[in-house]
């Protein structure tokens, strides 16, 4: 059994439960108040995701191995860990850049 999709996918979710999990024990409420302004960021990268990487899938710019990927594929060139990928990294970097500049502590 090859267990490489479920790595690359464990790794993913690690990441994105340290990162977020960092940012919100300590700034929840704030966080919580601009939960509006994450999801638009989520949204907005989501979009340009969808727009620009089957542009350059099917250029062949980047190409990803079918054996390290769970083998979901969108417009057959990008796999879903590149979209969850993407949505965990905009959110954590959204949550990140509200903590450390606009929040009233400015810091974890």
């Amino acid at each position: 059994m090859n267990l490489a999709p479920l790595t690359n996918l464990a790794m993913l979710i690690i990441a994105g439960l340290v990162f977020h999990t960092m940012h919100w024990l300590r700034n929840g409420r704030f966080l919580w108040s601009k939960r509006k302004i994450i999801l638009q960021v989520v949204l907005i990268a989501e979009l340009w995701m969808l727009i620009s990487d089957p542009i350059g899938g099917h250029m062949r710019a980047w190409i990803f191995s079918r054996d390290k990927v769970l083998g979901i594929w969108l417009f057959q060139v990008m796999p879903i860990e590149d979209f969850l990928g993407i949505a965990v990294v905009s959110s954590a970097t959204a949550c990140a850049i509200l903590v450390f500049g606009y929040s009233p502590r400015k810091w974890i």
